[in-house]
């Protein structure tokens, strides 16, 4: 599922990755500058006070004192890092974008997460984000000051969590410094109390008189410069407009001295007196363009469709400080706030839509969708808006831009455009489909398909093709997969001149064809897919293309060309996301598997372990949950015991009822069963197997013209170890085989030889020992052959004496497996349950039980009656939390109170 094309959007962030080009020499705040050097030890600085009082000129002032010195006053090693915010800057995932370019502008590396940034197209937690570039910076061993000039204006819950985190987590590398109109909803007081907090107040940034004076310059005497500090209180911004409004003439002092108002009335006042010395075309200029948030010569021609801003940007070059460059070349200008919240309310409502109109275009050549979309609609022009949200790729954006990205998208429409607008209603049911949301993403689709039978549309019936096949995959809704296409051809005759939209298509093919079990069809449509996912140069929609060909060659048996698959799709991840990734997560659940069946069970489960929460909250498919659940529950039940292992298929059956997947579900009921029969439970999972149908189930399954491969797997593998514990292993020994046959019959080798291998165990309990050799031979040659040891380990000590009547010397890797099943079933540092108490009476029964020896010779044996050995048994079974002899004996081998070396061949499980 690919990702942003590269494109060249640096203009979206001109500006904010550096400070104004102010004239920052008028005022030179020392006293300010020198505490905040001398206090760059606490993790956060916060410069307080209304609008006008110099914040910016403060922190500008700071950052270029860093850039200058870098040694002696900030310390050798201080970057500074610069991010001017705005309303945009709300949501996460836009801020955290801002803040990585920025640092990486102060020479971080941060790797992968540089193009992400730049693309916009981080990840949906942007706490993995956080983590990423905490790791970054720490890997530097360089301490960044990072400013936050205007946080006010980007203040949200998720923003303020970023930044909380970053504090937290950030010591000693990193310290932020923020500019505020109010204070942040931070527990500030708790903070100042443990030294993590230095505050600048506005009563500090009141400027001097002899501040004043300098500020307002030669040209004004003493005596006039009292009058205006008293008048304007020693407010920045009403000085500075006193000073152009005096330096413009015929201004004088004498206007202020006769006026009585409010500071802020003072500042309208003197605005007034400025723009009004001004030219009629500047003066129109400047409230025509007061709405853009930056802006250039290029953007102020079209918006107003003149050819004369640049020459007027050139003649307003004396009112710096209200219409502020924001780079060196002066090409790029902001208005102070303050002088914008003047001018706006002076553009007629009529003028400013035809502004609007006129700029959204130009916004959309720029691939600036977000404003395109936002100017279009302030021009009421919503198919305008709509428009946009088509040429950017309509249900592509969530691909190229993310899903926050999108969202925000969608928010800027009102609820009457979200609900009848086919376009947005299908990337609305993209969005839902890839967080679970069966009932709204079916219900999005059903309006879009209102929608255009009102009105057909080319585009959007050509994009309800992949929206319909995706939000089924997703759901698991295979009834409806044959429609679609699964070779390069005819998804070439589905979606002429689409590579992505076919590469989409084939991916989601691939995913239904290895739940059918039509493994070659899947290699076949996750090739086709890869190639046009090259095409349109998507790294992300190649790792996906990988892991459905990885899938297919794996269950077919071909695991060299599996691991191969997974690994370049590691490699893949990491180069193109980091290492700290949701694609690296789902790639780690894959790799995990892999991990697991080689019986490397120490590296899988931290693997398995790290990516599980990450893995919930992405857009997974039954296979990413089922690998996820299975691999994790198996190892577990070893490890951890059965608590944590039915705590995870619990949580694995919540998850499928929350996203309607019932084949899910199911198969978290199967291994329920089968890890109640592991576990010394066998009448539960009796109990719970008759409650389930499992075994009518099964033979349906068997009969099937198109069995569900997956269950029919673990429908087998749980119904052995049933009878297994309930000491009736000749039960189920035909069904196993015919399950296996089927198996291999559709081309699944490595199921069948894992079913395969529990059937040779069944064999072995009914026919005992000697008795198979070349059924054994035949079972465990592939199993060895392809270094499955993880399949030996998973059954415990009971596969041991199976491995070694095999003819021949065993290799050292086979013995290392070998020796991981006894440890898995002895070793008391990898349990964390209590080891059953039992007393020598107890100990002599249990080891005469596991022997082999029926009731009347362990009797015989003791010199005890047959009702004392029932008595012992009972005491037994209590203490083990078992209910038969073979559960038993299976406990007491996993709790180490017997050696697997003690135990009969005939006797073992």
């Amino acid at each position: 599922m690919p990702e942003k094309r590269s494109q060249s959007n640096a203009w979206m962030w001109v500006g904010k990755l550096t400070p104004p080009q102010m004239k920052l020499d008028t005022v030179q705040r020392d006293g300010l500058l020198k505490r905040l050097v001398q206090t760059q030890h606490v993790p956060l600085s916060l410069i307080i006070s209304p609008a006008g009082f110099g914040k910016t000129t403060l922190l500008a002032q700071l950052h270029a004192l860093y850039q200058r010195a870098g040694g002696p006053a900030a310390g050798a090693t201080t970057q500074a890092a610069w991010l001017t915010l705005d309303e945009g800057d709300r949501d996460e995932g836009s801020f955290l974008a801002y803040v990585l370019l920025a640092i990486e502008r102060a020479g971080i590396d941060l790797g992968p997460l540089v193009r992400r940034a730049h693309e916009q197209t981080l990840e949906a937690d942007p706490m993995r984000t956080v983590s990423a570039l905490l790791q970054a910076v720490q890997r530097a061993q360089r301490r960044v000051t990072l400013m936050l000039d205007d946080y006010h204006r980007a203040t949200s819950p998720g923003v303020d969590e970023i930044v909380r985190m970053l504090l937290e987590r950030g010591t000693p590398w990193l310290r932020i410094v923020i500019a505020s109109r109010a204070r942040p909803n931070w527990a500030l007081a708790t903070m100042k109390a443990c030294g993590l907090l230095h505050e600048v107040h506005p009563s500090e940034l009141v400027l001097s008189l002899s501040e004043t004076t300098t500020m307002l310059g030669g040209g004004v005497d003493s005596f006039e410069a009292s009058i205006i500090h008293s008048r304007t209180e020693g407010w920045a911004v009403a000085i500075q407009l006193a000073r152009l409004w005096v330096s413009e003439g015929p201004g004088s002092s004498h206007g202020l001295q006769a006026f009585s108002g409010r500071v802020t009335e003072v500042a309208d006042y003197l605005t007034e007196q400025v723009i009004a010395k001004l030219p009629e075309d500047c003066r129109q200029f400047l409230v025509e363009t007061s709405m853009f948030e930056r802006f250039n010569a290029e953007l102020a021609d079209v918006a107003r469709g003149r050819t004369d801003s640049a020459e007027i940007l050139a003649r307003l070059s004396g009112i710096d400080s209200l219409l502020v460059p924001l780079d060196a070349a002066r090409t790029w200008f902001r208005y102070h706030q303050l002088f914008a919240d003047f001018l706006r309310p002076r553009l007629s409502k009529p003028r400013a839509r035809e502004i609007h109109r006129a700029a959204a275009p130009w916004l959309a050549e720029q691939e600036d969708w977000s404003l395109a979309v936002a100017h279009a609609l302030l021009a009421g022009d919503v198919r305008l808006a709509v428009s946009f949200i088509e040429k950017a790729g309509g249900w592509k954006l969530v691909l190229h831009m993310g899903i926050q990205y999108t969202r925000r998208l969608l928010e800027r429409f009102d609820d009457l455009a979200r609900r009848s607008e086919p376009q947005l209603l299908l990337i609305q049911a993209y969005l839902h489909a890839k967080h679970g949301d069966e009932l709204l993403a079916f219900e999005m689709l059903r309006l879009a398909k209102a929608g255009l039978e009102r009105e057909p549309s080319a585009s959007a019936e050509h994009d309800m093709v992949v929206i319909e096949a995706l939000v089924h995959s997703y759901f698991d809704h295979l009834e409806v997969s044959k429609s679609w296409p699964r070779t390069g051809e005819a998804a070439n005759r589905y979606l002429p001149d689409d590579p992505l939209g076919q590469a989409t298509l084939l991916c989601v093919s691939a995913v239904s064809a290895v739940a059918l079990g039509h493994m070659a069809e899947a290699i076949e449509a996750a090739r086709a897919a890869r190639t046009r996912m090259r095409l349109v140069r998507s790294p992300l929609g190649e790792n996906f293309c990988l892991l459905h060909e990885s899938q297919a060659l794996s269950v077919m048996g071909r695991l060299e060309q599996g691991r191969m698959m997974v690994d370049e799709a590691v490699s893949l991840a990491e180069a193109n996301f980091g290492t700290d990734s949701s694609m690296k997560a789902l790639v780690g659940c894959f790799k995990a598997q892999q991990l697991f069946w080689e019986g490397r069970w120490s590296e899988a489960q931290p693997l398995i372990q790290s990516v599980q929460d990450s893995l919930l909250r992405v857009d997974g498919w039954l296979d990413v949950f089922a690998v996820m659940a299975e691999v994790a529950w198996r190892i577990a039940v070893r490890n951890d015991g059965c608590a944590q292992a039915m705590s995870i298929l619990d949580e694995t059956a919540l998850l499928a009822r929350r996203r309607n997947m019932p084949r899910l579900e199911r198969m978290a009921m199967v291994w329920r069963i089968d890890l109640l029969a592991q576990s010394g439970m066998a009448a539960q999972a009796r109990k719970e197997a008759a409650n389930a149908g499992l075994d009518k189930d099964l033979t349906n399954e068997l009969a099937a013209e198109q069995p569900d491969w997956r269950f029919l797997e673990a429908a087998s593998l749980a119904l052995a170890r049933m009878h297994l514990a309930g000491g009736a292993p000749s039960v189920g020994q035909a069904r196993l085989k015919r399950a296996a046959k089927i198996l291999q019959g559709m081309g699944l080798e490595l199921p069948a030889w894992r079913v395969n291998l529990m059937s040779l165990l069944l064999d072995q309990r009914t026919r005992g020992h000697g008795a198979g050799e070349g059924d054994a031979e035949s079972a465990l040659t592939p199993i060895l052959e392809h270094g499955l040891h993880g399949f030996l380990m998973e059954l415990g000590q009971q596969v041991v004496p199976v491995v070694q009547q095999l003819a021949g010397p065993l290799s050292a890797q086979l013995q290392s497996a070998l020796q991981k099943v006894n440890n898995s079933g002895s070793s008391a540092q990898a349990r964390p349950q209590r080891r059953a108490q039992c007393s020598a009476k107890e100990m002599e029964v249990l080891n005469l039980l596991v022997a082999g020896q029926p009731n009347k010779l362990i009797a015989r044996t003791m010199g005890i009656s047959a009702d004392t050995v029932k008595f012992h048994l009972k005491q037994i079974y209590r203490k083990l939390g078992v209910d038969n002899r073979s559960a038993a004996v299976t406990v007491a081998i996993r709790q180490g109170l017997v050696t697997a070396e003690a135990i009969p061949v005939g006797a073992q499980e």
